[in-house]
């Protein structure tokens, strides 16, 4: 069975073939170091790689780091690869994957394709895991697309020639920029930023939060991100009521550095006729790329399911 996946830092996508349709499945990256104790029907997700015992935990503060790029080459990334696949309901089976990697890692200075990095992650994905109780799959061959490119397919087959794409792709982890040509011509431009991602923000939430005493994982920071506008959600979620303006400072102040950085990333491209934003931090940034781009409103695209655009695209490309 071939299955694709955005591998982002923050959640796993999936797309595949059910009955002639397309599924999708969306998890989050939330894992510790050590088993999680079952309770009555409660379902745990108890997982071992290479001798080393991991668990799915949303809310502990000790979920390991994956706003990296090494995330990419390392025991999260398999693991949260298969937590996803266990979410879809498919019986753990034989697997063919395609997953993705960042620009800045596919990628080289002179936009030659690091087919080192490409290995090292084929060869992270074929790692086995296994789980307590349970079956896992078993990856047989694994295919890296790079990100962000494959999002504008359909798009740009709509596309003369002599227009192009801009694709603004901003995720946990690392901002992907690509001006792809119309008809899937060719790549005029591409830009990867492993330092620029919604992580600027989560970061600068989980801060404010550990003052607020109100610890927690990445997860729970970006639940607070995605509800920063609701001050009633704030007010409940923070368990120190002299410290929620705190938080939504923090909100706004990181929110403004995450925008001026993706703009100034966006100055270095030229000629484009369309706009396209996905990935998880689109909709924070959408309203400042159109306007900044300023290119006519029907040329400008956000996509209806950000998070899943890119897998999207990898499966209607494969």
């Amino acid at each position: 069975m071939k299955i694709f996946v955005d591998d982002g830092s923050t959640n796993i996508k999936i797309a595949y073939l059910h009955n002639d349709k397309i599924k999708t499945v969306i998890s989050p990256n939330s894992f510790k170091r050590g088993w999680s104790v079952p309770f009555g029907e409660q379902k745990v997700y108890n997982y071992t790689l290479d001798g080393e015992n991991y668990t799915f935990d949303p809310i502990s503060p000790e979920a390991l780091t994956t706003t990296n790029v090494a995330y990419q080459y390392g025991d999260i990334n398999v693991i949260a690869i298969h937590h996803a696949l266990l979410k879809t309901g498919i019986k753990p089976q034989e697997v063919e994957l395609v997953v993705t990697l960042p620009l800045a890692e596919y990628y080289d200075s002179q936009n030659q394709i690091i087919e080192e990095n490409i290995k090292k992650k084929k060869k992270n994905v074929m790692r086995s895991v296994s789980i307590k109780g349970t079956e896992t799959f078993n990856v047989k061959k694994v295919t890296v697309l790079p990100e962000s490119i494959p999002a504008g397919f359909q798009l740009v087959q709509n596309l003369d020639p002599t227009q192009s794409l801009l694709i603004v792709d901003l995720g946990g982890t690392t901002l992907d920029i690509s001006q792809v040509l119309g008809k899937m011509s060719g790549i005029s431009k591409i830009h990867g930023d492993p330092k620029v991602g919604v992580s600027i923000m989560t970061d600068a939430v989980k801060e404010a939060l550990s003052i607020a005493k109100t610890q927690g994982s990445s997860y729970l920071a970006d639940d607070v991100i995605i509800n920063r506008n609701d001050k009633e959600y704030l007010k409940n979620r923070i368990n120190d009521e002299k410290h929620v303006d705190t938080v939504i400072n923090a909100l706004k102040e990181s929110e403004s550095k995450l925008i001026k950085r993706v703009l100034d990333a966006i100055d270095s491209f030229e000629g484009y006729t369309h706009v396209m934003v996905i990935g998880g931090g689109a909709n924070i940034i959408a309203d400042a790329v159109q306007k900044h781009t300023t290119v006519k409103q029907d040329r400008f695209y956000v996509a209806e399911q950000p998070q899943f655009a890119l897998v999207n695209g990898i499966y209607q490309i494969g």
